[in-house]
């Protein structure tokens, strides 16, 4: 038997009695436990994953949780390793440490997408109302993965789930505020800038819409350079790779021009020999040139890799 009822904010649902209930509630136990672990593991993750990935993190804003099912249980966040690991070490407790939750909070997307394609519109009761749609509760599901693969400094995962969750609930102020602070980690600023802004008109007064404001100020206040180049890892590897081209070619332009000098030096007649001592400082000067950027390209990435 089926019933109708009106969706808070929304419109009318079907909602199946007890079947889909049962269904429904298993599968918001199955999301809160994992919304549980990935709380109380989130800065344990999060510090691990930025020693693996070793790439720059200029945002790292914690989110919280709860406002879906209720605060999880208190529980103290564990502290992460000393900064005395091996990469291989780091990789290993960051696997054992997420991998649980992982698994926990992919089983909570595939049983909600299952029930959201038989079921479309049910809602589960509570209290003798309807309180969230499996449509909803899958959301909340994609938004708890995106933050999963945030913490582990997955900027392109963690975005594609935002991105799930932003299609089912477009205005979704945590969707928006979380896509907003993922594509400052990749770099781009200008949709950044727009995700962030959207966040605020939402609801100024929230939580949320106070972090938003942070994610603004900080953009305003960063130069140029920084706006083009701070936090992309993919535009950090070009530019290494480019700063390894520049320096090849700055140390075969130093030999061929001391080579070169020499040999002018060593065969041609006594006159000859001011341009080739000329050749070999233009063309050692032009080889210095293209190991400019090699070097600030260098610096900056050691500086932000821890």
């Amino acid at each position: 038997m089926m019933v109708r009822a009106a969706f808070p904010g929304g419109p009318e649902v079907v909602m199946e009695a007890p079947t889909i209930q049962t269904e429904l509630k298993i599968a918001r136990s199955y999301l809160g436990e994992a919304e549980a672990k990935l709380n109380a593991k989130a800065d344990y993750i999060f510090t691990l994953g930025r020693r693996v990935a070793r790439a720059p993190v200029p945002v790292t804003t914690a989110f919280t949780y709860g406002a879906f099912f209720g605060a999880p249980p208190a529980t103290p966040r564990d502290a992460a390793p000393l900064d005395i690991g091996t990469l291989p070490e780091y990789r290993q407790w960051l696997e054992q440490t997420a991998g649980p939750i992982f698994r926990d909070l992919q089983a909570a997307v595939e049983r909600l997408r299952k029930l959201d394609g038989q079921y479309p519109g049910a809602a589960l009761i509570v209290d003798g109302a309807p309180a969230w749609t499996a449509r909803a509760m899958l959301a909340y599901a994609y938004l708890l993965l995106g933050d999963y693969f945030y913490y582990r400094c997955n900027w392109d995962e963690a975005g594609k789930n935002y991105r799930a969750a932003f299609k089912l609930e477009p205005t979704s102020q945590e969707g928006i505020f979380r896509l907003g602070v993922t594509l400052v980690n990749q770099g781009d600023m200008g949709k950044a800038r727009n995700f962030l802004e959207r966040a605020v008109e939402l609801g100024p007064s929230t939580d949320v819409a106070v972090e938003a404001h942070k994610q603004l100020e900080r953009l305003a206040q960063l130069g140029p350079r920084q706006k083009a180049f701070m936090g992309s890892s993919s535009a950090l590897k070009w530019m290494i790779g480019i700063s390894i081209a520049g320096l090849l070619v700055c140390l075969s332009c130093i030999c061929c021009g001391l080579i070169g000098g020499w040999s002018q030096l060593q065969n041609q007649a006594p006159d000859i020999g001011s341009a080739a001592a000329w050749t070999i400082i233009s063309v050692v000067i032009g080889g210095l040139i293209f190991l400019v950027p090699a070097v600030i390209t260098a610096v900056y990435y050691f500086t932000k890799r821890k």
